[in-house]
């Protein structure tokens, strides 16, 4: 007979021939006893936390419901009467130990299915149990059967203390919609094995069992050469004809004894002179990567992080861990849809009917990742700019958007008593916020004079050909979001309190109280508005407010502007970020200021004049193309 290889094989080599040893090499299933998988979780720390890390991460963070507040508090305590979640914390310990269930007990016939509906508060118990403490029913062969692959029924073993028919001794079969299952590693029905090994799967014991055994096996071989680490080598004279003698060994082990005691006292080794003495170091260089690369072997039989499994700092320069976290996060969410929720769904669809709730209310599990206090409030920052264009875009009625809103910052946990304040003000009723009026934001309708470009916000005097406007029509409002020189303002909108100021100080005349405004950019480079963002430090109302006092000084600007400065370093970062963003400045720094009028009054002081001192309220950012013929629309009254 002729012998078909399949493979490269080399005669000069042997490689691939019976010379060569890997093609001796073969798999074989190393079966680990039940005994042997309970001693190896008791008795070894890493098969422990192999097993229990994922089972905590699986259940830890819980999971969010789209329901209604009534209906989620029904469902938690239901949850807590039963001890849900510390139980399917337990079965699924159980399952990655090599096989679990959940019995879900309402005191009837256990050998009859689940009723079809169930009553408020009718489960009695769920009882973890283990599959060593259930026996299988034959399997269900019927292909057209629902329950096909799944045994027909279970039956507690003589541990089992609830299904006992009292005076009989008798036990009693279960019925499989009663028992949700939870299973270890899945073995493929390749070959013929039992039924119950296919059906449970195999332990992650005996999956990591050979890893483990190895990094245990290396941290304890490099653990006992510590004791070797020094060595003192002591060559007395005669040793041989020393130890022939009576009392011989005796009398040596003492010289070594006291030649140790002055060596550690007198801080000296007292020798004959033909004695010797030396001291052998043992070098332990490389025992860390030897280690680390048997415990790689383990996070890796483990399918987790080392970061995770150790937890220890992770290896490599600059590295974080982060997106190891993120990967085995990631796995954790699979292994939750593929092995937690269809015995979850199974308990559910009592348990919620128990609870008085809808057995299909849908939910999803919590996120696993614990996001830092940065990288929350960055999200919620991120969530606001894509809800203001949603708003924007009005895709959604706003009362629903406010309500769902409502919902995400109460679920986020970062705002303390929010979801009682939104009901005391429902209660007290207490409506959403309007629409803020046009006419107080400073906006002024088509045709009607409105503030313009009429101060740069230049810090000098120096400019021989200043912008400005008086003229807001709409119609000049961007359009779209082409690059273009652009000009971005604030209307002041207590304007009327700056003028009744200037009046009393002698000003005849003013800029109207529609054209007084605050430049923030006025930049003739072009730029893409887009880019611009918007200002996370204004109000809900997009304002900006400039409390009273400080700084401020009346100046002449240009050629005869005559302005109100004031310090406002919210419009100094503001301005800032505009011009990171690719916008330009006419001047060598920027400076806040409103200004009053083009008329200063013949013979004032302005250096005697005591600045308006009062607050100042900038509406919300208007964004204009630069219109550089400003001159010949300024009006004053």
């Amino acid at each position: 007979m002729t012998r078909l290889w399949d493979g490269l094989a080399n005669v000069l080599t042997g490689r691939g021939t019976t010379v060569d040893r890997s093609a001796h090499n073969f798999w074989m299933r190393r079966f680990t006893t039940p005994e042997q998988i309970e001693s190896a979780y008791l008795g070894s720390w890493l098969h422990r936390k192999i097993v229990d890390i994922p089972a905590q991460d699986m259940t830890r963070a819980g999971r969010d419901w789209d329901a209604s507040d009534d209906q989620i508090s029904a469902i938690e305590k239901e949850e807590k009467r039963l001890g849900y979640w510390p139980k399917l914390y337990e079965a699924l310990t159980l399952g990655r130990l090599g096989g679990g269930a959940i019995l879900i007990g309402l005191g009837d016939d256990p050998t009859k299915p689940l009723p079809a509906s169930i009553r408020p508060g009718q489960i009695r118990y769920l009882s973890v149990l283990s599959r060593w403490q259930l026996s299988l029913g034959e399997m269900e062969t019927d292909p057209e059967s629902n329950n096909f692959g799944q045994p027909r029924y279970f039956r507690l073993s003589s541990t089992g203390r609830h299904f006992r028919l009292s005076g009989t001794g008798r036990q009693v079969d279960i019925h499989p919609s009663r028992v949700a299952v939870f299973k270890g590693l899945p073995i493929p029905a390749i070959r013929m094995t039992l039924w119950e090994d296919n059906f449970w799967g195999m332990s992650v014991v005996e999956a990591c069992d050979e890893a483990v055994q190895q990094a245990t096996t290396a941290c304890a071989g490099f653990s006992a050469l510590i004791d070797e680490a020094k060595i003192d080598v002591f060559r007395f004279n005669g040793t041989v004809d020393q130890l022939s003698q009576p009392d011989g060994e005796e009398k040596l082990m003492k010289r070594v004894k006291l030649t140790n005691t002055g060596k550690s006292v007198h801080r000296a080794v007292i020798l004959d002179k033909e004695d010797e003495w030396e001291q052998r170091q043992l070098s332990l260089a490389g025992v860390r990567d030897v280690i680390t690369t048997y415990d790689g072997r383990c996070a890796g039989a483990a399918d987790m992080p080392a970061v995770r499994l150790f937890g220890k700092s992770p290896d490599g320069m600059n590295a974080t861990g982060e997106s190891d976290l993120a990967n085995y996060f990631q796995g954790v969410g699979a292994k939750q849809d593929m092995q937690l929720r269809p015995p979850m769904q199974q308990i559910d669809a009592v348990m919620l009917p128990s609870a008085g709730v809808p057995a299909d209310l849908p939910w999803t599990f919590s996120t696993l990742m614990v996001l830092t206090e940065q990288q929350a409030a960055d999200i919620e920052l991120k969530e606001a700019q894509a809800l203001e264009k949603i708003v924007s875009l009005a895709l959604v009625p706003e009362t629903a958007m406010a309500k769902t809103v409502q919902n995400r910052l109460i679920e986020s946990g970062r705002w303390p008593g929010l979801k009682k304040a939104i009901e005391d003000a429902e209660a007290a009723g207490k409506e959403l916020p309007k629409k803020v009026d046009e006419s107080e934001l400073g906006i002024v309708p088509l045709g009607e004079k409105g503030g313009g470009q009429g101060s740069a916000g230049s810090g000098g005097n120096a400019d021989p050909n200043p912008a400005r406007r008086a003229v807001n029509d709409a119609a000049t409002w961007l359009s779209d979001a082409t690059p273009r020189p652009l000009y971005v303002q604030r209307k002041l909108l207590n304007a009327a309190d700056l003028i009744a100021w200037a009046k009393d100080n002698g000003f005849a005349t003013t800029l109207p109280a529609s054209d007084m405004h605050v430049t923030v950019l006025y930049s003739r480079s072009p730029v893409d508005p887009m880019k611009m963002g918007r200002d996370w430090r204004e109000d809900e109302k997009g304002q900006i407010i400039v409390r009273p006092g400080g700084p401020r000084a009346i100046e002449k600007l240009g050629e005869n502007a005559v302005v109100l400065r004031f310090a406002c370093p919210d419009l100094d970062w503001r301005h800032k970020d505009m011009i990171e963003a690719g916008g330009s400045h006419d001047w060598p720094e920027y400076a806040p200021h409103v200004t009053i009028s083009y008329t200063a009054p013949e013979g004032i002081d302005l250096d005697s004049l005591k600045p308006f001192n009062g607050a100042l309220r900038f509406g919300p950012e208007i964004f204009e193309a630069l219109d550089l013929d400003w001159k010949s629309k300024i009006a004053e009254a």
